[in-house]
């Protein structure tokens, strides 16, 4: 009991642990929000709010890359102080030139007739505080960046948390167009608080700098870094868009339920991964081939075993989860597949941050590109032209993901020196301890085995990873222990 009560303790304390538990919470809360969100404004307004979170979200989107090219650039550089300081400083000149040409976009729905697409929702009524938001968003992801390079995550938890913690109190009081209002403000509220913390905890200085070399070199390497990030989120949201388009709305409505579920643990494990990606970048710059491929190796078992283990064990429990929700039963199969489909993008993490790190931005780039132009041919192959059942529209995104990481192993290999021939690579990324407990839950799905039969692949994954599993168990213990051990 005392040992436990040490290690409780020391979670506690922990700011990389508290980090995480902050974003379950959120997400919690997230959800609660959008079911009464829905409930109090009613079709038409949320119809409203919805084109107004469209906007935001397009604005979130093109941010070309600024934010995640300073992160990188920063990663590898973090211990020369001058040049940080320089870096940040002219990726500041570089937000507040797009924080304009934003400004310019959000006002010209009001003034620009072909953007009169505006005037449907009365957009011009909440210009104002969305450029607002908007425009400090752009400021607060630069500065999280900059805040989780130094290990200064709460504050970067506080800037995540406090608008849907705020819209949960308030929600209760406000209905109809009020409450859209009252969202706004809140969402206007908490990116300002969260700028002004940042600002004055800041870790170095900040101030703006223009130099146009480096304005340059921030900008190449974050437009790479942009046609990554958004080729990469497109590969599952286009196929989203297909199955929103070619199947009864009830279908989608299993499918978006499943997707849901089976996404909601690779938020815990993006988590993880936001807190080490710094430090993974600042080591992948500073070792050798060898030292590299041990930390990837590390990285890579815990990740990718804890990953599978996970998704093996939800594919069980998920129909006892259905009893609760009788009229989702139809989304089993649909959850199966879709829970695979994401796992297998997990096999190539740790591959694309040694790309960044050594400044292969542009191949990954083109490489992303590529791998979501043959998404969308599969996928309306599949759904459009062979007309597959809901429960497999889903499978032109495994197979791509498949590709990706294939290809993307590859290539990072070949930057280690490793043999990076495609047998050496398929045995690297996909170990036959892994892909056949795998395959064979495929084949049930497909199949339509009954739900008892993937106990079989769980069990199997479990005894042929047990290695792994222990591994994974000691560095849990490990990490609630000794907080820097998110320093890698």
């Amino acid at each position: 009991m005392d040992n436990f009560k040490t290690l409780a303790k020391k979670a506690l304390t922990n700011t990389a642990i508290l980090y995480i538990i902050s974003r379950y919470a959120t997400y919690i809360i997230q959800f609660i929000n959008s079911l009464f969100i829905a409930l109090y404004l009613g079709p038409y307004y949320l119809g409203v709010w919805g084109f107004i979170i469209l906007i935001l979200g397009y604005c979130g989107k093109f941010d070309l890359g600024i934010a995640h090219s300073a992160n990188a650039i920063l990663s590898i550089n973090k211990n020369n102080d001058d040049y940080v300081e320089k870096v940040i400083g002219n990726s500041l000149s570089m937000i507040m030139g797009l924080s304009i040409v934003i400004l310019l976009v959000l006002y010209s729905f009001k003034y620009i007739n072909c953007f009169n697409i505006g005037e449907k929702y009365n957009f011009d009524e909440y210009i104002i505080i969305v450029s607002i938001i908007a425009v400090l968003t752009y400021f607060n992801a630069l500065f999280s960046n900059i805040f989780r390079i130094y290990g200064k995550i709460l504050l970067i938890a506080l800037n995540q948390s406090l608008y849907p913690i705020i819209v949960l109190l308030i929600m209760p009081f406000f209905r109809s167009e009020i409450l859209i209002w009252a969202m706004l403000i809140a969402y206007s509220f908490s990116t300002t608080i969260s700028f002004i913390l940042f600002l004055y905890q800041r870790p170095v200085p900040f101030k703006l700098r223009f130099s146009f070399d480096l304005v340059k070199h921030i900008q190449i390497k974050g437009w790479h870094l942009f046609v990554y990030n958004t080729s990469l989120h497109l590969i599952i949201l286009s196929t989203n868009s297909f199955i929103s388009s070619y199947y009864a709305i009830d279908e989608f409505g299993y499918y978006t339920f499943s997707y849901s579920f089976a996404n909601a643990i690779f938020l815990l494990l993006s988590s993880i991964s936001y807190l080490i990606f710094p430090k993974m970048l600042n080591r992948f710059a500073s070792s050798n081939n060898t030292q590299i491929n041990n930390i990837l190796g590390n990285i890579r078992v815990a990740y990718i075993s804890l990953s599978h283990l996970i998704v093996h064990f939800l594919i069980i429990i998920f129909p006892f989860f259905l009893f609760f929700f009788p009229e989702y039963q139809q989304a089993s199969p649909i959850f199966k597949i879709t829970a695979l489909t994401l796992v297998l993008y997990t096999n190539s993490y740790g591959y694309s941050g040694l790309l960044i790190a050594r400044g292969k931005e542009r191949s990954l780039g083109l490489l992303t590109f590529l791998t979501l132009l043959f998404n969308i041919g599969l996928t309306y192959l599949f759904i459009v032209t062979f007309k597959f059942s809901i429960s497999l529209a889903i499978l032109g995104s495994m197979i791509t993901y498949f590709f990706y990481t294939l290809y993307t192993s590859m290539y990072g290999r070949k930057n280690m020196g490793l043999n990076s021939g495609l047998i050496s690579t398929f045995i690297d990324v996909y170990p036959w301890r892994m892909m056949l407990p795998f395959l064979i839950s495929l084949i049930l799905i497909i199949t339509n085995s009954r739900d008892v039969f993937f106990i079989i692949p769980f069990t199997l994954y479990f005894f042929l990873n047990f290695n792994d599993i222990k591994i994974i168990r000691n560095l849990v213990l490990k990490v609630i222990k000794d907080p820097n051990l998110m320093n890698i």
